[in-house]
């Protein structure tokens, strides 16, 4: 598979498609139309390859970005976004249990919680308020609501003898408009105040958290969660070389 889908959420998945965001070269994963088309298939969306072309790759990610961004407004801005993964990735180097450390869990759940009431700006590091754009907010509110408007693929069901079966049928600009229009009911509905971002620090990957007690901190056990467990263990026991000295 080209994609990976951690979220169970295909609109959040579908932000994914580039990682790292914070890192100087990100990892563009939608770099050609025909790996559009894959993240359709493979995400389960679409039962076959819809033949996307370069318009509707542009679509794609113009429709990826504006989501992202109004995702990264509701979660605090990109300031406090990048001072929480700073902060991570300090008690990392110090050999920290992110994941048992109930300081940075609640660090991060009031964070996400003070950026899902805000109204307003970002929080910047030491407390400071950095304003959204509001032009950048209108115009990427602008662009989801457009793929949202779009009619979204076709669910229909099969006869197969004694089993019946669902086929989902569709072109790109459809695809778009299923993952808008979930996007939609995320940023507007109760699950809004359930985002979250990863953990960690090189993965900018956002997730749903229904876990109990809201104290989830990664987009995937198996993959982010593992490799910071497996780094902190190694910090608290890494050995100091010795350094000799001759009489």
């Amino acid at each position: 598979m080209n994609h990976a889908f951690p979220c169970g959420t295909l609109a959040l998945d579908f932000l994914g498609t580039l990682r790292a965001r914070r890192n100087p070269l990100p990892t563009e994963k939608l770099g050609t139309p025909a790996l559009l088309d894959d993240w359709f298939v493979e995400s389960g969306m679409l039962d076959a390859a819809p033949h996307a072309d370069e318009a509707d790759l542009a679509a794609a990610v113009e429709l990826r970005e504006a989501l992202y961004l109004l995702v990264e407004e509701r979660l605090g801005g990109r300031a406090a976004l990048a001072a929480r993964a700073e902060r991570f990735a300090v008690a990392l180097a110090a050999g920290v249990d992110v994941a048992a450390s109930a300081e940075l869990a609640d660090a991060a759940a009031a964070g996400a919680s003070a950026g899902a009431t805000a109204s307003g700006g970002a929080t910047a590091p030491g407390g400071a308020t950095a304003p959204a754009d509001p032009a950048a907010i209108e115009a990427a509110l602008a662009v989801l609501n457009r793929h949202a408007a779009e009619p979204p693929f076709v669910v229909q069901l099969e006869a197969g003898g004694a089993v019946s079966a669902t086929r989902r049928a569709g072109s790109a600009a459809q695809g778009l408009a299923a993952i808008a229009r979930e996007a939609v009911e995320i940023l507007g509905g109760p699950d809004a105040e359930l985002l979250r971002e990863c953990g960690r620090p090189e993965c900018t990957q956002v997730y749903l958290d229904r876990s109990r007690g809201h104290r989830r901190e990664w987009c995937a056990m198996r993959t982010c969660g593992n490799r910071v467990k497996v780094s902190a263990y190694r910090s608290r026991h890494r050995t100091p070389t010795a350094t000799s000295t001759r009489p």
